[in-house]
């Protein structure tokens, strides 16, 4: 009689396990913190917490469910130009002969790129998100020769453009890595250059994410990066060369011989950035550009109503991107994207 129930019984045990496993994983999900903080934040005024509440909401933020994945707090990183030099691997070569997709490599997201976010996210209060024209509107005209390469474009091909931008500045500013690193010059490009190579990543392998068209997203950084391949094929770093005819250097050879618009693009883009911090000296004004304009961007593409694409990030641990969706939602910014600021979503055509 008893071994009857037995089946019964462990069948109920495993219904409770699974509810509680659910409860606990909501509970401390960071879907949950987030919402928390959010609350805590909109009603700061009215709060009169007493110790033991605080102790208690202090417990939740810290607790982590083993049963979940969580972010490891790392991004990925991929760029378009990789400039060959005398260390680079047969590995690396055999890669570029097949064609294979960048380099995928993750990093621990720096702290000054979690201070940049925040300070944009801080300063667009009304929930008016920019693809990067915002920062470069407060530039007054510095600025404004700039735009061109924000509007009339798809979300993918402007974050395309300006990565490989930066990556040239990059080139021209490589002396920034030995600099200490709380100086204010090298956090912005900190920002920048790991922003710029983590949105070129979420473009090849993440591109659910972003507004525009999943293949079509995927496509276009393909066929940028076999162009670029092309250009830079037996280009060497010039390690006698100094710095500025380094960049110099890479910036003719783009224009002179890239056949994809986007690549010949980011060279007048990044001709043009170089030109401000060289001509003009406003290497800190520039980098801060830069830095501000990519918090900007990454901003203005975690919006979004793709619940599918969040969830296959969540099964993978999580991304970035995914937890500024995350606290947009809490904050009241839920719609997609727009066309206002030149970043609609297009299809193959539009190249």
């Amino acid at each position: 009689m008893y071994l009857d129930l037995v089946p019964v019984f462990l069948l109920l045990v495993l219904v409770v396990m699974t509810e509680v496993r659910d409860i606990a994983s909501y509970i401390c999900s960071n879907w949950t913190k987030v919402a928390l903080i959010c609350h805590l934040v909109n009603h700061a005024s009215s709060q009169h917490s007493s110790l033991l509440k605080k102790k208690w909401i202090g417990l939740l933020l810290r607790c982590r469910c083993r049963l979940m994945k969580h972010w490891d707090e790392k991004i990925g990183q991929c760029s378009i130009l990789e400039i060959r030099s005398s260390t680079t691997t047969l590995l690396v070569s055999l890669r570029r002969l097949l064609h294979l997709p960048g380099q995928k490599r993750k990093i621990k997201v720096p702290a000054a790129v979690k201070v940049c976010i925040m300070e944009v996210l801080r300063s667009s209060r009304n929930g008016h998100l920019s693809n990067g024209t915002a920062c470069l509107r407060r530039r007054g005209q510095v600025g404004e020769i700039l735009l061109w390469a924000c509007n009339n474009k798809s979300t993918s091909r402007t974050i395309l453009t300006w990565h490989i931008a930066t990556s040239i500045l990059e080139v021209r500013y490589k002396h920034l890595d030995d600099e200490e690193q709380g100086s204010s010059t090298n956090n912005y490009k900190i920002s920048a250059t790991r922003l710029s190579r983590y949105c070129a990543y979420l473009v090849t392998w993440c591109p659910e994410l972003l507004p525009d068209d999943d293949e079509w997203s995927r496509s276009l950084y393909k066929d940028i990066k076999k162009d670029a391949e092309r250009v830079l094929a037996g280009y060497t770093a010039g390690g006698s060369l100094t710095l500025e005819a380094r960049c110099q250097r890479l910036i003719k050879t783009l224009a002179a011989n890239a056949k994809h618009e986007v690549l010949k693009e980011g060279a007048r883009l990044g001709e043009q950035l170089v030109e401000l911090m060289v001509v003009k000296g406003e290497d800190v004004a520039v980098w801060k550009l830069m830095a501000e304009f990519w918090s900007e961007m990454i901003l203005y593409v975690a919006p979004s109503d793709n619940l599918n694409g969040h969830k296959e990030a969540i099964a993978r641990g999580g991304e970035l991107i995914r937890l500024l969706w995350v606290l947009l939602f809490h904050a009241g910014i839920v719609s997609k994207p727009g066309e206002e600021d030149g970043a609609a979503a297009t299809s193959a055509g539009a190249v």
